[in-house]
């Protein structure tokens, strides 16, 4: 039998700890309502507006996703979790219970 792959969120936590990684869950899913809404993948500039946040701030969110997962934006998690929002047209739900595998394949 095959182990199950960790979920983002369970990734996320496993690697920094309850705070930060739940913290970069959060800028996961701010990522994939801004590019949802958007309809299209999105630059930190265009997260930063969407969110009305500094860019700065916006730069250091993704500098503690990019120490976690490893790839320069959270945009492969925002697409499979929008793919699968509208394959169930419920918008977009459970981006903490994505498999780990879509980042870190």
């Amino acid at each position: 039998m095959s182990k199950r792959q960790p979920s983002v969120l369970e990734f996320a936590i496993g690697k920094a700890g309850p705070m930060k990684g739940g913290r970069v869950c959060a800028f996961v899913t701010q990522w994939t309502i801004a590019s949802q809404a958007i309809g299209r993948e999105i630059t930190i500039e265009e997260y930063a507006d969407w969110w009305n946040e500094s860019e700065r701030t916006a730069y250091r969110h993704q500098a503690d996703f990019r120490r976690i997962f490893g790839v320069p934006s959270p945009q492969v998690i925002a697409n499979h979790a929008i793919a699968k929002a509208e394959a169930h047209q419920r918008g977009v739900k459970g981006v903490g219970s994505l498999p780990a595998s879509i980042v870190l394949a």
